[in-house]
């Protein structure tokens, strides 16, 4: 690993660049559990924390931090969360909209 790596075994630069990231900042726990303004914002920083480490543990492919995020938040609204595609429950949920903000937007 040598240089790759630094003490706290992270891959070079990516504790220290926390750009891509709205809601996980690298802390231990989440700061958004009880957030009552902002509900969504506990599940949004726990989808950032698994792509975080999922980054740390996938094998080099040259692709950077910040293109994997782009690819990885495109995936997460298009595929994963709700309302993105036609809803037989007429969800209208703007998710783009409510990844930035921590609320359901409409």
């Amino acid at each position: 690993m040598g240089k790759e790596w630094n003490k706290e075994e992270f891959f070079s630069g990516i504790t220290e660049d926390y750009s891509n990231y709205k809601w996980y900042n690298g802390e231990k726990s989440n700061p958004y559990q009880n957030d009552v303004k902002r509900p969504l914002a506990a599940s949004l920083w726990e989808y950032e924390k698994e792509f975080h480490y999922a980054f740390l543990d996938r094998s080099e492919t040259g692709e950077s931090l910040s293109e994997s995020y782009k690819h990885w938040k495109e995936n997460l609204l298009k595929e994963y969360l709700p309302g993105k595609s036609p809803n037989p429950e007429g969800d209208k949920t703007d998710w783009e909209k409510s990844f930035e903000t921590g609320k359901r937007e409409a």
